[in-house]
């Protein structure tokens, strides 16, 4: 899963970078932004064998630096302005003879969206590292199987909305995931995931003035107003199966997705997926059945440029073996390569309870 992430977003922050490097002319210029940030999170327990310890609510303050992206190069990406930048945080784990303490540092890319506004939108995918304080330890520590090393990944994702009090000072408030995992280089490593709550301010050092790079008049349809798609997926799967707590899923898709106006399509499609944790899961019940998953889904498509964002609910119609809902949520950033391939990541929720993570490579006709 980690290694999933990791290639997806640097992959994406390099893009963003290195499509952003345009030399500007006029008053033009990217901005330098910094920022203070407060969380309030909830910690899942998303494996039988964590809910022998408290429900823990963390805390955390962060401080950031970052480059706002104002060159049309950078806006031709996703149509929007990408933010770029270093956060830096503690968080306190609430439930500390357990969990500790923790000092992140991420990454990340933060498009905004409907800049024209004061009220605009954003999105951020980060990537960094953590240095947690109470690791797993079989006589001193033996409940806390969310990490074994003081040092871990850390990857986080989110959706927030952005105020403009004036054209240098902005009030944000986000809804993030958090996930912390080892990458599995020592067990147990169930991995801290912990969605939270994020008020904060931000600070430019200059005025920002946003350029019109958008087209003259109505926002053009793209020139192709549907898309048929088929994609094959690999990722890891973080469930516990004995002593095994990483197992590969694989997996193919097929979508049809149709512009319904603006940024946005519908999209429909199907995907079959095999979970080796579901067939080792199989193997210890001694059981005669399927580890394969099948299910229809149907969503919503953000169509930005080159980059497509959506959001869309599963139905199984074949699992013969059942351990979950029979509905689920997926959400996905793909790139467009060409005209014709594509590549992105995907994620799989049953409800509250993050599934995997996936990356995947594709083809639309």
């Amino acid at each position: 899963m980690i290694r999933v992430w990791l290639c997806s977003i640097i992959a994406l922050m390099v893009c963003v970078f290195c499509f952003s490097q345009e030399v500007t002319t006029g008053e033009i210029r990217n901005a330098t932004v910094l920022g203070v940030n407060m969380d309030y999170g909830h910690i899942l327990k998303h494996t039988p064998s964590l809910k022998a310890i408290d429900d823990a609510y963390p805390v955390g303050i962060s401080v950031e630096w970052s480059k706002l992206l104002l060159t049309k190069s950078a806006w031709d990406i996703c149509n929007c302005f990408p933010r770029l930048g270093v956060d830096l945080a503690y968080w306190n784990f609430d439930n500390t003879d357990v969990l500790g303490h923790g000092a992140l540092m991420t990454g990340f890319l933060e498009p905004y969206f409907g800049t024209k506004n004061r009220t605009n939108f954003f999105v951020r995918a980060g990537l960094g590292g953590a240095f947690l304080t109470n690791p797993y330890d079989e006589v001193d520590n033996p409940l806390n199987e969310s990490y074994s090393t003081n040092l871990s990944f850390l990857i986080v994702v989110g959706l927030g909305v952005n105020y403009r009090l004036t054209d240098s000072w902005n009030l944000r408030l986000a809804a993030k995931y958090n996930h912390t995992s080892n990458g599995g280089v020592r067990t147990p490593n169930k991995g801290l995931n912990f969605p939270s709550l994020s008020v904060g301010v931000n600070k430019s050092l200059h005025p920002v003035e946003f350029p019109n790079h958008y087209k003259a008049g109505k926002r053009q349809p793209p020139q192709q107003k549907t898309r048929i798609s088929l994609a094959l997926l690999g990722g890891w799967s973080n469930a516990a199966v004995g002593d095994k707590d990483k197992f590969l899923v694989m997996g193919f898709m097929a979508n049809y997705s149709r512009w319904i106006g603006g940024r946005s399509a519908l999209m429909a499609g199907t995907e079959w997926i095999f979970d080796y944790s579901r067939r080792e899961q199989i193997k210890v019940e001694n059981l005669d059945r399927s580890f394969a998953q099948g299910s229809i889904l149907a969503g919503h498509e953000f169509w930005w440029g080159k980059v497509s964002f959506s959001q869309q609910l599963g139905v199984y119609y074949f699992n013969q073996y059942r351990t979950n809902d029979d509905v689920y949520q997926r959400y996905g950033l793909t790139y467009n390569i060409s005209s014709h391939f594509f590549a992105g990541f995907n994620l799989k929720v049953h409800r509250h309870v993050a599934d995997f993570f996936d990356l995947r490579i594709g083809y639309i006709f």
